[in-house]
């Protein structure tokens, strides 16, 4: 594959992730801002997410994909 062709691939995920990423931390700064009380059950649900089967594929394949590239 050409270099530039995934150069472009990566920065358009890039672009895509920092527009997820703000809008969930928008979302998520005016919810908290509304109802304090919901901080503290976030960060147990965030936790208990984090230790999701889905979750964990991924962290994996991240996982495996930074090995990939340290072996290069």
């Amino acid at each position: 594959m050409d270099s530039k062709v995934l150069y472009q691939a990566l920065i358009e995920q890039q672009q895509a992730l920092r527009d997820l990423k703000l809008q969930v931390e928008s979302l998520k700064t005016m919810m908290f801002e509304h109802r304090p009380a919901f901080i503290e059950t976030y960060i147990q649900i965030a936790a208990r997410m984090a230790q999701s089967d889905e979750i964990k594929a991924l962290d994996a394949r991240i996982a495996e994909l930074q090995k990939s590239l340290a072996e290069e």
